[in-house]
């Protein structure tokens, strides 16, 4: 996961009347016609906030607004219950400085909240901070807490938390994928190289104020405060050293943590003092299935043990004819795909990896594997991103092609036709089917693969991050709609995400200059290049980009699932409804 767009509030102070990303729930899976419909409204939504969003400077931030659930008009909430919701891996960590994966994501984003926050509809909006103001032509960020916020333990959350929170992340290794953005404040280098003990650029101005100044202006910089990796954390708290913070975590959010049983399960419960509206949920039961378990989780899901799930494949077809099913689906700005180490011996040509991707026939492969349910990917940036452009599709079932791609390689220098190694996070029927299809494909080309499962999450990424990977499974979740939010973090040098070992100095210069650009169409113009750099030489293999696609119990009201992820969603409003029950 990861990723984040340029000012993506509606900025109630400048703005009115504008229409919002709609989702909906339905009674069957959806056909293609309504997924590319559904990425055209998203489209056109973000494409409208990515071009208001550099107006903003001198804006307060905007008043909430409610937005419609799944629960009846005339239904009224109720309170109580405990809602037990699957996670396909156990967390790495439950720091949110440190989580990088979507199953810590889940669990922190209930449990944490930052300065802002996104709705379902991927506005900014306020969070722990009550205003923001924004001067000096984009430089400098003036935020006002809220005074009503408390962390968990009772403590009052102060300014100096808040300079805490975001000096912590800018001397943290492995890096976090929102440093980058965080390095634009004044003073954050020498902090990060320790030639100062504090950062210039963070201000206390009194216990409720806190001032951060830039040395340029970074238009992703207030949609990143929203990450979840930007949490506000307890100073007092975190810098105990007997804390173990990142396996007893202490936010301010909705729900706090209760335990952690490893690849059992993880349990919250509602927080009375929250400074928003309070949980409807008594508490949440995270249940864990480590290494995926589909048929697990299936069969829980239809006995009711849990309160919803993924659907995809062969889940989305045993599910089609249940008729309290409450099914779910949004378009997503995320990619899948296969990561490919340019570092490796058997992968450091580039016309070798631009053959195996281009002898994959995506649409047999999604229809057979995924029973049609993605649209497949011929670009990096998804549909519905500011800069996506189909104009240039990669190539895509081209034995012919592949096979020039092949001998060229080989002419440039590469030895022979490798055996390649493709490790996976899962290990299910679904994923041992997509293998196969894979193998079939690059037979043809003379190239054998052997599959390896390592189906815990963090050996799963210690491996991915070590020189022997060849290539891997993944999927990559945008944190905030902005195109920086998956090229940065994939393909920058230096990100602790560019498991592909890609480096490239032009492409880091023009991802340079469009994140300080303020133009919002030069800005995507800009995206637009970066993308055609990278894909030149092609390190990875884009296959399709996914979809929020999920099923609740007949009970469950209140999902309001965001296009950044099932992950993201915040749970304060979910409810039972008992009369819903059979």
């Amino acid at each position: 996961m990861a990723g984040f767009l340029f000012f993506m509030g509606i900025w109630k102070s400048c703005f009115h009347n504008f229409s919002v990303i709609g989702f909906c729930f339905i009674k069957k899976p959806v056909g293609k016609g309504e997924r590319m419909k559904g990425f055209q409204t998203l489209f056109g939504v973000i494409l409208g906030l990515f071009l208001m969003g550099w107006i903003m400077a001198g804006c307060s931030g905007p008043e909430e607004a409610a937005h419609p659930g799944n629960e009846p008009e005339s239904a009224a909430p109720v309170h109580g219950g405990i809602y037990r919701m699957p996670l396909w891996n156990n967390p790495e960590t439950l720091d949110p400085a440190r989580v990088k994966d979507q199953y810590g994501a889940a669990v922190v984003r209930q449990v944490f909240e930052g300065l802002v926050r996104f709705d379902s509809y991927l506005t900014v909006l306020p969070a722990l901070a009550r205003t923001w103001q924004v001067e000096a032509e984009g430089r400098v960020y003036r935020f006002t807490l809220r005074e009503n916020a408390r962390f968990h333990n009772g403590d009052p959350v102060t300014a100096a938390d808040v300079v805490f929170s975001i000096s912590r992340r800018l001397r943290l290794n492995p890096a976090p994928s929102v440093l980058p953005h965080l390095m634009k404040i004044t003073g954050a280098e020498a902090f990060r190289s320790q030639d100062q003990d504090r950062v210039e650029g963070l201000t206390v101005i009194d216990p409720h104020t806190v001032e951060i100044r830039l040395v340029s202006p970074h238009m992703p910089l207030l949609t990143a405060l929203g990450m979840h990796e930007v949490a506000i954390l307890p100073q007092k708290i975190v810098e105990d050293s007997t804390s173990e913070f990142a396996r007893h975590p202490l936010g301010t959010g909705p729900f706090r943590f209760v335990k952690w049983d490893p690849d059992r399960s993880i349990d919250l419960e509602r927080f009375d003092g929250y400074f928003g509206e309070p949980a409807l949920l008594e508490g949440i039961h995270f249940k864990i299935y480590a290494g995926g378990q589909d048929p697990a989780v299936l069969a829980d899901f239809q006995h009711r043990k849990i309160d919803e799930m993924a659907v995809y494949g062969d889940v989305r077809e045993k599910l089609a004819d249940q008729a309290d099913v409450q099914w779910f689906h949004r378009p997503s700005l995320s990619l899948f795909f296969y990561g490919m180490n340019c570092d490796h011996p058997h992968l450091t040509h580039p016309e070798f990896r631009k053959a195996l991707s281009a002898a994959i026939d995506r649409t047999a492969f999604v229809a057979q594997v995924y029973n049609g349910q993605f649209d497949i990917a011929r670009t990096i940036l998804p549909p519905g991103m500011p800069g996506y452009s189909p104009a240039s599709p990669l190539p895509d079932n081209d034995p012919d092609l592949a096979r020039q791609h092949l001998d060229q390689a080989l002419a440039d220098g590469l030895d022979q036709v490798p055996e390649l190694e493709l490790v996976s996070a899962f290990q299910t029927s679904r994923v041992a089917a997509e293998m196969e299809m894979i193998k079939a494909f690059w037979a043809k080309l003379g190239v054998g693969v052997r599959v390896r499962y390592i189906t815990d999450w963090a050996e799963f990424e210690t491996y991915i991050r070590s020189d022997a990977v060849q290539l891997y499974r993944y999927a990559w979740f945008a944190d905030m709609p902005d195109p920086d939010s998956i090229l940065h973090p994939l393909f920058a040098s230096g990100s602790p995400n560019n498991f592909m070992q890609y480096h490239d100095p032009v492409t880091d210069d023009l991802l340079r200059q469009a994140r300080e650009t303020i133009d919002p169409l030069a800005r995507a113009e800009v995206y637009q290049k970066a993308e055609a750099q990278i894909t030149a030489s092609l390190p990875l293999v884009p296959l399709f980009y996914m979809s929020v696609d999920r099923v609740y119990q007949p009970d469950v009201r209140g999902i309001q699932v965001s296009a950044l992820g099932a992950h993201a969603m915040p749970l304060n409003q979910v409810w039972l409804d008992p009369s819903a029950m059979p």
